[in-house]
């Protein structure tokens, strides 16, 4: 990495040790360190947990005034990226991304090289705006140039399988590794979250979830079905003579110098088994608050909460939603050297360095009971136990955050004023509640609307009378005024400006491209302490936080879209649940 980066590693240490992410002495020893194993400094620092490599490449590009670019977490347009040839991407070591008008957003490895610059600018003939990326990203990036994916496994499945029962005892080499192979690439470059294989009557379906929505993708003929599962419970360490019962594992698979994580679970279906992959990329690991679609607002009260020694964090909302990404956004603020942090998930999802993480295993009798009394025992000043389900698990929480710990767990409960009640119903003593709840958190997920092909409308007399009907638009509008979402001058729904996406090459034609959290942040004030040792509805509490300036998730969903960030018809989704 150390040839790669753009500044000296003088430059550098000055960097970092005005930005205070490390002292003089920590970089002598990781200077020591490095000439030692042959590595470069950054490398070792970045092991030790100082910093992750988007963020050494922010403060470079701060340093330069250039904006940094990851480019694996970016939807690459494939006419952009023909506007730069094969040969003129390895000399420059640049990959365009984005097409302004004139303008074209290049990211370069090394941006201030006015060569590289100039190269590039000659063969796009536009003006270059220059963005910092490192070279795994670049290395990503160019793959694309060398081939399709898409023709890749049209060719793949062009592969003659036998059909007939005939065909079928001749001998015939399937390229199930290489379909495999490049299922998992494709769903890498479109960053599909999940790939769920489906048996039919008469195929094999191949769908991809992006962005939250399932998508089809390939058609398999129903042949290579139990090959192709075979070859992924070989890969997951499963057994392959078992059909009957479900399977979970997990594997990693490599693009270039690239690993990606991917998480299995196989069951029994009535016409074959159904496999579904989880890709666990890194992007939880790195992500903030504000990444994930916390406002100025939310992350104030986050930063307050999570300064308090002991007490309970809860992250609540349906499957999907996000809770867990959450949590671990939480744990990197909180994951500095003077602490001890222990997790207990099912399954970990990430790996976070410097944290003690452990897995349920049932079968061995390692339970979240089981696994929660071990963490106690293993002195823990933070404790992240990845679901509260039955009264156990939630008694020992709860003594756990009033014994001088802060403990971090989700509960599926549908808004934050849910929570306090499931915990009562879970057998919990009021009192512990309302001493120990520190806030509760409850959030969905939504759809952000494409920035390339945005573009602003106010509503039709139809949509307002939709709405209506769903509605009391009057007492909403106050209530945004009154929340400062929306300014007093405003006098109707009418003349508030929303937003949408036209649907363009970068969002595959949706209008949508990634997804944010709309949230709502349940603090434990003393009216509410009250409300829960009173055994108060949930609605009874939720009343007392929205005089105290509760935002909702509704509402903060309707700010966001008022803000371009994502559209009514996603917030809309979310009223309806």
């Amino acid at each position: 990495m150390a040839a790669t980066l753009p500044i000296s590693l003088e430059k550098l240490k000055e960097v970092l040790i005005k930005a205070k992410v490390i002292s003089a002495q920590d970089w002598k020893d990781a200077e020591h360190n490095a000439n030692r194993r042959r590595r470069g400094i950054e490398e070792v620092l970045i092991e030790r947990g100082f910093f992750n490599e988007r963020y050494l490449y922010e403060l470079i590009g701060d340093n330069l005034k250039i904006p940094y670019v990851n480019l694996r977490k970016y939807k690459m347009d494939m006419t952009v990226l023909q506007e730069l040839d094969d040969e003129t991407v390895r000399q420059a070591r640049a990959i365009p991304f984005e097409v302004k008008g004139k303008k074209i957003n290049v990211a370069f490895i090394d941006p201030i090289n006015e060569e590289n610059i100039a190269l590039v600018k000659k063969a796009t003939k536009k003006t270059v705006v220059p963005y910092i990326t490192n070279y795994k990203s670049y290395r990503f990036a160019s793959r694309l140039y060398k081939k399709d994916m898409k023709a890749e496994i049209t060719k793949i499945l062009a592969t003659k399988f036998p059909q007939t029962e005939a065909e079928k005892t001749v001998k015939a080499e399937v390229p199930i590794i290489k379909i495999i192979d490049a299922i998992l690439e494709a769903a890498m470059f479109e960053q599909a979250s999940d790939i769920h294989i489906e048996a039919l009557p008469d195929a094999v379906v191949v769908r991809f979830r992006v962005d939250g929505e399932l998508q089809d993708k390939i058609e398999l003929p129903t042949t290579v079905h139990d090959a192709l599962v075979a070859r992924i419970k070989i890969l997951a360490n499963l057994r392959t003579d078992e059909h009957r019962v479900p399977q979970d594992g997990r594997f990693s698979f490599k693009v270039d110098e690239e690993e990606e994580s991917v998480r299995v679970s196989v069951i029994p279906a009535f016409y074959g088994e159904k496999v579904e992959m989880r890709l666990m990329t890194d992007e939880a690991q790195d992500m903030t608050l504000s990444d994930i679609g916390f406002t100025d607002r939310h992350i104030e009260i986050m930063d307050r909460q999570i300064k308090k020694p002991f007490g309970m964090i809860l992250v609540v909302g349906p499957t999907g939603s996000g809770k867990t990404t959450t949590l671990y956004a939480v744990l990197n603020i909180l994951n500095t050297e003077d602490v001890n942090i222990c997790t207990i998930e099912d399954p970990i999802e990430y790996g976070i360095n410097r944290v003690n993480q452990t897995q349920v295993n049932i079968k061995a009798g390692y339970d979240f009971v089981n696994g929660l009394r071990a963490l106690l025992r293993q002195d823990p000043d933070i404790i992240m136990i990845g679901e509260i389900r039955d009264s156990d698990t939630a008694q020992i929480s709860v003594r756990a955050g009033l014994t001088g710990h802060l403990v971090l767990s989700t509960l599926h409960t549908n808004n934050a004023a849910g929570a306090p009640p499931r915990l009562l119903d879970m057998g919990v003593e009021p009192y512990l509640v309302a001493s120990t709840l520190n806030v509760v958190l409850a959030q969905r997920l939504v759809r952000r609307v494409c920035q390339g092909c945005i573009y602003s409308y106010m509503l039709s007399k139809d949509e307002l009378k939709v709405l209506s009907k769903e509605f009391n638009l009057e007492e909403m509008l106050e209530r945004f005024k009154k929340l400062n979402i929306i300014e007093d001058k405003f006098k109707s729904f009418a003349e508030l400006t929303f937003y949408r996406g036209k649907g363009c090459d970068q969002c595959n034609g949706t209008g949508y491209r990634k997804r944010l959290s709309v949230l709502e942040i349940l603090e434990n004030t003393d009216r509410v302490q009250h409300k829960i040792i009173n055994n108060a509805s949930s609605g009874d509490i939720e009343d007392i936080a929205k005089e105290e300036g509760m935002i909702t998730i509704f509402e903060d969903g309707m700010q966001k879209a008022l803000m371009g960030m994502t559209t009514i018809d996603e917030v809309l989704s979310i009223k309806r649940e």
